[in-house]
């Protein structure tokens, strides 16, 4: 008798198990109130909630790892009960909740947008915002290198990226047809600054730079074939309101473009455009949104010497029209029309964070481009390139 009584209590022990662990508080983790600089200790309130009718009991640990993701750098730190003396043994009424608060010290490197992750308690994430710390507050600091221009750079929140940004190698006719991009603008005004409270336009004023380069891979002292150096200056609305249900993004871009490829004597080319760019999203369905952004552009104190006819080739529209899931694949194409042909350039782009989790954070990229005015020395010859690589802004 005593065996089936013991058997019956470990039956009703292991069918029990899911219903405690059911009965388990639901977490939720809320970000600090009020202004929060680098170096901070911040505290964080921990909600613990009973969906069920009957008091459950929960013991939360006094101290536990917490993570803090900064732009550079991951830091495991400890994060302790606010209050020494609060009884972590909660007992929670049904449908009621309790509340416990949490202190986490801030590396005083810490910048911008900072993830807080409590790591052992099954419970979400939290962002902050947090504002450069002080001089002060980083002495007896010792800092990442890679953390370091926080502390020597006031302005890096004005600067970001612009065009895409990729690395590929030439496939197609070959290593001779390798090309690199990168690129950024920098905002001229300050969002928080006192220009922009009197007058908040100002802030759509930026510079921006972007470098294009053809590098054969396949000669001997791998040279450069050439290179577009494109500075500009353009001022961008980044959100027009039409109220429409399917629209995801709708902005203007204008400005005033130089480009040339640095090259002295017959080999020299350079050239100016006065350019407007309206961008154009719309949800298609489930994560897929399409893009329509049309540059239309005229050229100013054209270089008549060297490519007088310029326009003949590279014409006054460049379509962009792309279909992307922002987690996944991406096509993007760009249209040229002009009076010597049409030229087209298509790039499909997958993260590799899809393949190898967060190992590597960059897009595999394929590139074809066919036409012409692809770089300024060959402007005026058609030709064709694929191209294989990685990239990280597409």
């Amino acid at each position: 008798m005593k065996g089936h009584v013991g058997c019956a209590v470990l039956l009703l022990t292991i069918l029990m198990a899911p219903l405690v662990r059911a009965a388990d508080p639901a977490m939720v983790l809320a970000p600090p109130q009020g202004p929060v600089q680098g170096g901070d200790t911040v505290i964080v309130d921990l909600y613990l909630h009973n969906n069920t009718d009957t008091a459950i009991t929960r013991e939360l640990p006094r101290s536990l790892p917490c993570r803090i993701v900064t732009g550079q750098s991951t830091l495991i730190v400890k994060a302790d009960s606010a209050d020494p003396e609060a009884d972590l043994l909660l007992s929670i009424p049904g449908r009621g909740f309790a509340k416990r608060q949490y202190a986490v010290t801030l590396p005083v490197y810490a910048t911008g947008a900072v993830r807080i992750i409590l790591e052992t308690i099954d419970t979400n994430p939290i962002i902050i915002q947090v504002e450069k710390a002080p001089s002060e507050a980083w002495e007896g600091q010792q800092v990442p290198l890679d953390e370091g221009p926080t502390m020597l750079q006031s302005f890096l929140e004005d600067l970001s990226v612009h065009e895409p940004m990729y690395f590929l190698l030439g496939v197609d006719p070959g290593l001779d047809q390798s090309k690199f991009q990168f690129s950024f603008k920098y905002r001229l005004f300050n969002s928080e600054g006192y220009l922009a409270e009197i007058a908040p336009w100002v802030t759509g004023f930026h510079l921006g730079y972007t470098q294009r380069s053809i590098w054969d891979l396949k000669g001997d002292s791998k040279p450069f074939d050439d290179t577009s150096y494109m500075p500009e200056a353009f001022y961008l609305l980044p959100k027009l309101d039409l109220n429409l249900a399917r629209i995801s993004a709708f902005g203007v871009q204008g400005g005033f473009q130089h480009e040339s490829n640095g090259r002295a004597g017959t080999a020299s080319r350079s050239t100016n455009y006065l350019y407007v760019k309206p961008i154009l999203g719309v949800h298609l369905s489930g994560p897929f949104h399409m893009k329509i952004a049309p540059k239309i552009y005229t050229y100013v104190e054209n270089e008549d010497e060297n490519n007088g006819d310029l326009a003949e080739y590279r014409g006054y529209v460049d379509l962009e029209v792309g279909i992307m899931d922002p987690e996944g694949v991406a096509l993007n194409s760009h249209l040229w029309w002009a009076r010597k042909g049409a030229s087209v350039q298509l790039d499909l782009t997958y993260p590799m964070t899809r393949l190898l989790g967060k190992s590597l954070n960059f897009y595999l990229q394929a590139q074809y481009f066919s036409g012409y005015a692809e770089t300024l020395i060959h402007y005026n010859e058609r030709h064709d390139a694929f191209r294989l690589g990685f990239s990280i802004v597409r």
